[in-house]
């Protein structure tokens, strides 16, 4: 920082929570936790004397709407840079650092916040008419296309199947029912027995080799074992059958009549 910018610098009396000192000392949490004990009547009294002599502020105003509508313009600036129009939304955890304080703020969260004063119609008229001037969606979709997830469950099982030694996909999906597309396939199954899931949707599903019923672990384990036995069982057959085949062919290499050669008759030994 320049020595003018330096003499003319007020410190506003905190510290952001993620800041930490050039040898890795994490000053911002820890500042938060005086602030805490001094709450709690146990910080000790040279102690906040000696913090307030620094000029530290034991309470700081959560940022302003302004504030954050500002860093909400930054974002769609920043997502509109290449000409694509913002399509009204910030995902829930997305998190920004401020531009004023250097704080990191949870952009996304303060969106969901606006939507839901505005659905209980709570959220000030000239607020509302701000957002939706920049282009907020107060509704947005949460739900990705059918045809979507479908294209995403011929990509795993592809990816199976080449895994695969056999070349073959179990019809399951993800174990991982916490992911996307586990699911998706769990809520596939679940109308499917419901009979909720429409009839070109299931021919769709059921032309890759989806499974209806999901396998348990142990059941997908077992199989894996069969399948890798038959391998070997097969694997010790071909080798067996070629090993035949070799001592029959040196069988009859022995027993072949030279070219252009004859057969000596066998002679008696008798008078």
């Amino acid at each position: 920082m320049p020595e003018e910018k330096k003499k003319a610098w007020v410190w506003d009396g905190n510290v952001p929570t993620n800041y930490k000192t050039k040898c890795g000392k994490a000053l911002g949490r820890w500042i938060n936790n005086q602030r805490s004990e001094k709450a709690a009547g146990t910080l000790k009294d040279d102690r906040e004397a000696r913090l307030v002599s620094t000029g530290l502020k034991w309470s700081v105003p959560k940022s302003s709407w302004r504030d954050m509508f500002c860093e909400l313009q930054i974002y769609v600036a920043e997502q509109t840079k290449d000409g694509r129009p913002w399509d009204g939304n910030v995902p829930t955890n997305y998190k920004i650092r401020s531009t004023t304080d250097g704080e990191e703020k949870k952009l996304g969260r303060w969106i969901n916040r606006q939507r839901s004063l505005f659905q209980a119609g709570k959220l000030k008229q000239e607020r509302q008419m701000d957002l939706e001037k920049i282009g907020l969606k107060w509704l947005v979709s949460l739900h990705i296309s059918w045809s979507t997830m479908y294209d995403e469950l011929c990509a795993f099982a592809e990816a199976r199947r080449e895994q695969s030694a056999n070349g073959n996909w179990d019809g399951q999906g993800p174990s991982n029912h916490k992911s996307s597309l586990g699911g998706w396939v769990k809520r596939q199954r679940s109308a499917y027995a419901k009979g909720q899931l429409k009839e070109d949707q299931v021919q769709k599903l059921e032309i890759i080799g989806f499974k209806w019923k999901r396998t348990s672990k142990k059941k997908r384990a077992r199989k894996r074992l069969t399948e890798k036995r038959a391998r070997k069982r097969s694997r010790q057959s071909q080798h067996s059958h070629d090993c035949n085949i070799n001592k029959h062919s040196d069988s009859e290499r022995e027993t072949e009549t030279p070219l252009g050669g004859t057969v000596e008759p066998e002679t008696s030994s008798e008078g």
